[in-house]
């Protein structure tokens, strides 16, 4: 375990549990949306992309606190969607949406939350009760410049390019749609490109074909120059302007 994570949590168990015992307090959801953001960090691992984030978390809490947050209908969804945003502020590659399992667990104590964290090949992220202790450099996508295009290569047709000014886009087949493709094989509102933090993620729409980067099937991805995303028989390349191909790339 990491020196930090190591004091973060004896804190934890210094003022948080004698704090609910206390005052009979139960679980606050943003306590659990910050360990969950904790585990996504320390959990993370090595992937031929960058860093992968877990995406499958069982979250054990008391029997009575597990009680509590039954109240909370949609809470395990929240969660979710919480990891999720949070693993793309931080441009982690994200090879499915997460879930969430909130169960409780006579192991653990009224206050205490114990997080298990596991990925899209099944693999566990840790052993139980430690914490990730690589320090990592690895190479994300670089912030989007300016004059950045989606080339959009439809099958027998001519390319074209559409600018990426930051708002986000939808891709499909629907006349609404802000990017249309004409391609029996996509979807009406197949997938959606949007900027986080200078960077680009495609989300698919729940597609019926579904959405790969680089050859790879995704639900959500962080994606820049280079990266080839393929829907339908459609191909879409990020590009960037000239001058910013032959510029030196400078960490993010």
């Amino acid at each position: 375990m990491r020196p930090l994570a190591a004091l973060e949590r004896f804190l934890e168990r210094l003022f948080e549990r004698p704090t609910a015992r206390l005052l009979g307090a139960t679980l606050e959801p943003v306590t659990l949306v910050r360990r969950l953001e904790r585990a996504v960090d320390e959990d993370r691992r090595v992937g031929a992309d960058g860093l992968l984030a877990p995406t499958r978390f069982t979250v054990e809490v008391s029997p009575a606190d597990a009680a509590s947050l039954a109240r909370l209908a949609t809470l395990e969804e929240d969660l979710a969607g919480a990891a999720l945003e949070h693993a793309r502020r931080r441009g982690y590659r994200i090879p499915e949406r997460p879930t969430v399992a909130l169960v409780g667990s006579p192991t653990v104590e009224p206050g205490e939350i114990r997080i298990t964290t596991g990925f899209a090949d099944g693999r566990r992220a840790v052993e139980p009760g430690r914490a990730a202790e690589q320090t990592l450099l690895h190479r994300l996508p670089a912030p989007v410049p300016p004059g950045t295009v989606l080339r959009i290569a439809p099958p027998g047709a001519r390319a074209r390019d559409v600018a990426l000014d930051g708002r986000p886009l939808t891709i499909g087949r629907a006349a609404d749609a802000d990017v249309v493709l004409v391609d029996p094989l996509v979807s009406r509102h197949h997938a959606r490109l949007a900027a986080h933090g200078g960077r680009l993620v495609l989300s698919d729409l729940g597609s019926t074909n579904g959405t790969r980067v680089n050859g790879e099937a995704v639900r959500e991805a962080v994606v820049g120059p280079g990266d080839h995303v393929e829907i339908g028989a459609t191909w879409l390349e990020v590009v960037t302007p000239p001058a910013a191909e032959e510029g030196p790339w400078t960490p993010a």
